[in-house]
């Protein structure tokens, strides 16, 4: 037949041995004998694992190939065995078995440096650790790749300035900063492409709508302008996506914030950027060829041929976020943002009471007209109504977002003022000098704590500090000396050095260097009178306690102590006010807050009061009633694309929120008079509503920012800057913002099904205590 020579024998022999149930082997001319067994031939992947699993044939060969019944040891020659002569593969293999930990890509490995807030040092010795202590080859992609991953960043631009710092008294002092700032533009393009290439198949048909929210805060020692892009997205199936991505654009190093700082500093190099978004389009390109083919985003103007291009043209809309104060200054009405509103052109006394009408609507047409007109005719006071200079930017006035977190936080600070003055002068009986000098302290503590913070600011290493002026001056001084000793030692080395001039040099540095001294000793000086003065006033507090025989604490600090309980902290915040966490603590738990008041009230009623226990409780009542309602307003105004009948129950729960203010007799501040004639309006007509506005997105730039800021201290602006937008090019990319997302889904741990039933009762009954607020 077609075996060859003796194969046939040997398939009989076959047949013989497995009806016995014996071993096939044969010896060689050497005597030495071989095991024979079954293996399939030309079978798939999956029917030849099953074959090999039913008989057995790896066990078989290392049994007979190998002596005695140590498996382990047998294993490990065969893994071995695969590891050198097939690395690759085998590790490729046990680690899609999960027998070897799988190699972080770039993506990963930028979101665990994330999660764990570390930096590539740190890194570098986890990995070393793993590599030591796990027997482990690699553990991720290289450093190389990481710092390839944050490398597209675009031009950062630096520079310092000098300002003059103005102090009660008439005192004033020099000061130096320093900046730096990206083209907003470019970022914008850059930021949006990454989103857009994260989507298979994207089509530009799927974008809704495009935002640019920018903002700017200030505080410890620094402005910060940052931006958050949105972009809605109905993608296939009808699913409505909305993607964000905030990053940092610029930063101002200063004490002082101005709008001259400003201008000094950022504003030329953000201007042209945001002005091209206000008024251009973003267009969407596909470029490359094959598996590099992606989108690029680009922002274009009206002469650009596909500027309407149907399909690929997409608007883009600009809207400023941040605080009063920052949106009079970025609006030309620097210093009126609490006397006059910066959306319409009413005053303080005209939106007082319930009867005021709305005011006229400002533009920034409106604005440059006022402001031209001011300077035409010498316009003073109210007669420039708030209007100093032309706006910064060319945002419509209209979108700059009634600010949402500092309105929460000035409301909710004044209705809990509202009820410690009434402890204070109606159930404690408190004399009004106790009241003043306490109010006298709390202004003591914000000039010292400004005053502190100039003192870091010049004591600290970073570039453009005191200290580091110092330092080049004497380095400047150190050069002078040594041209000096060159010329007397060696006058052919430096024949051109004119000692007198160089010597008047080092002479005009060592003032400058004395009149940085004595300003940094005038400074500790001042607080050093501060503290002495605070603690005089606190000494004449504890004197007219002791001779009024009250006890130690006012009604002020056991008010304090009830909300501590509920981790609700005034020390917390600059001036003893609550913040934007706290004061959300304080509405959301509102019932049981003021029920702990309300009786600790009625217990500290003073004898001669014309208080009682009834007027106690009703004052107590309307406060929690105020919560409440401000509750409500904040939970409607988060409401992703609010129905018409949410924003009119907002307008609702706002319009009864200013009436029982006014019945209680607070007067109305600039941010209520916002929420009642603005905010409202701002929810209905923005794409989406207003969800993506809060401003707290901002303050936590700022937190990360001053993260940054102290782990990077010793490094030049631009040096820690380009670190800072590196890391937030990594960490923003989508990839990374996955990879951080698979992980908390995994290890999230979500609430027992008691807990949940218990929220949902509560979130029932605080909406029955609101609508009834409003009807009530």
């Amino acid at each position: 037949g077609d075996e060859g020579p003796g194969e046939g024998g040997r398939g009989d022999e076959g047949h013989f041995k497995d009806a016995n149930n014996e071993e096939l082997s044969y010896k060689n001319w050497s005597g030495r004998r071989f095991l024979l067994q079954k293996l399939p031939k030309n079978k798939s992947l999956d029917e030849a694992q099953h074959w090999l699993n039913k008989y057995k044939v790896l066990e078989n060969a290392m049994d007979a190939i190998f002596e005695g019944n140590d498996m382990a040891a047998k294993v490990e020659v065969i893994v071995e065995y695969l590891l050198t002569r097939h690395a690759d593969d085998a590790k490729d293999a046990l680690r899609k078995l999960g027998v070897l930990p799988k190699v972080l890509d770039v993506y990963e490995m930028s979101a665990t440096m994330e999660e764990c807030s570390i930096g590539i040092g740190t890194w570098r010795k986890l990995v070393q650790c793993f590599k030591e202590f796990m027997q482990v080859d690699s553990i991720s992609v290289s450093e190389d790749a990481w710092r390839k991953l944050g490398a597209d960043v675009g031009e950062i631009k630096t520079g310092t300035f000098e300002y003059t710092k103005s102090k009660k008294k008439g005192a004033s002092r020099t000061e130096k900063g320093s900046y730096w700032a990206m083209d907003p533009r470019e970022e914008l393009e850059r930021n949006l492409s990454d989103i857009v290439n994260n989507y298979d198949n994207f089509d530009p048909s799927w974008v809704d709508a495009i935002q640019a929210l920018y903002a700017g805060d200030h505080g410890k020692g620094k402005h910060r302008f940052a931006c958050k892009t949105v972009l809605h997205l109905t993608v296939p199936g009808g699913k409505k996506v909305c993607e964000t991505q905030i990053y940092p654009l610029a930063d101002i190093k200063a004490t002082k914030d101005t709008c001259e700082i400003f201008k000094k500093s950022i504003h030329e190099h953000l201007a042209p950027g945001i002005n091209q978004v206000v008024h251009g389009n973003v267009l969407f390109k596909q470029v490359g060829e094959g598996d590099a083919r992606k989108w690029e985003c680009k922002i274009v103007d009206d002469k650009h041929a596909d500027f309407k291009h149907p399909l690929n043209a997409k608007g883009v809309e600009a809207f400023m976020v941040g605080d009063l104060k920052f949106y009079s200054q970025m609006l030309g009405k620097e210093d009126f943002a609490s006397a006059w509103c910066c959306l319409c052109q009413l005053k303080h006394a005209q939106w007082q009471g319930l009867a005021d009408t709305p005011g006229v609507l400002w533009t920034l047409d409106l604005i440059k007209q006022q402001h031209d007109t001011n300077q035409e005719h010498g316009h003073t006071g109210a007669d420039r109504m708030g209007v100093r200079e032309y706006p910064y930017f060319d945002i419509p006035a209209e979108n700059y977002i009634w600010p949402i977190l500092h309105t929460l936080i000035g409301v909710g600070n004044n209705i809990l003022d509202h009820l410690v003055e009434y402890a204070d002068h109606k159930i404690q009986l408190l004399p009004g000098r106790q009241i003043i000098l306490r109010d006298e302290v709390k202004e003591i503590d914000k000039e010292i704590a400004d005053d502190e913070e100039s003192i870091a600011h010049f004591t600290s290493p970073n570039f453009g500090s005191g200290s580091d002026t110092i330092r080049s001056i004497k380095v400047k001084i150190s050069d002078c000396r040594g041209l000096i000793r060159t010329h007397q030692r060696s006058p052919e080395l430096a024949p051109t050095v004119d000692v007198p001039t160089v010597e008047a040099e080092i002479e005009k540095y060592e003032k400058e260097i004395k009149s940085l001294e004595d300003d940094l000793a005038k400074m500790k000086e001042n607080v050093k009178k501060l503290k002495r003065s605070r603690k005089s006033k606190t000494d004449a507090i504890d004197t007219i306690r002791s001779s009024r025989k009250l006890d130690n604490d006012s009604l002020y600090t056991g008010i304090d102590r009830i909300l501590q309980r509920y981790k609700i902290n005034r020390a917390e915040y600059h001036g003893g006010d609550l913040t934007g966490v706290d004061i959300k603590k304080l509405m959301h738990d509102a019932a049981n807050i003021m029920k702990e008041i309300r009786e600790y009230l009625i217990n500290s009623l003073h004898d001669d009061s014309n208080e009682t226990e009834q007027s106690i409780i009703d004052k107590c009542g309307n406060v929690e009633t105020l919560l409440t309602l401000w509750d409500g307003i904040l939970s409607n105004l988060h409401t992703r694309f609010p129905t018409t009948e949410v924003c009119d129950e907002t307008q609702k729960f706002v319009d009864a929120a200013i009436k029982l203010a006014h019945e209680m007799g607070m007067s109305k501040t600039v941010k209520g008079h916002g929420a009642e004639r603005h905010i409202v309006s701002q929810m209905r007509r923005v794409y989406g509503g207003l969800f993506e506005f809060d401003e707290q997105w901002a303050e936590r730039i700022h937190q990360e920012g001053y993260k940054y800021d102290m782990k990077y201290r010793s490094r030049s602006e631009a040096k820690a800057a380009y670190v800072r937008v590196s890391n937030t090019r990594r960490s923003t990319k989508p990839q990374t913002q996955n990879a951080m997302k698979r992980v908390k889904q995994r290890f999230k741990k979500g609430p027992l099904k008691r807990t949940l039933d218990n929220e949902e009762e509560e979130r029932k009954a605080k909406r029955e205590r609101r609508l009834a607020a409003v009807e009530g």
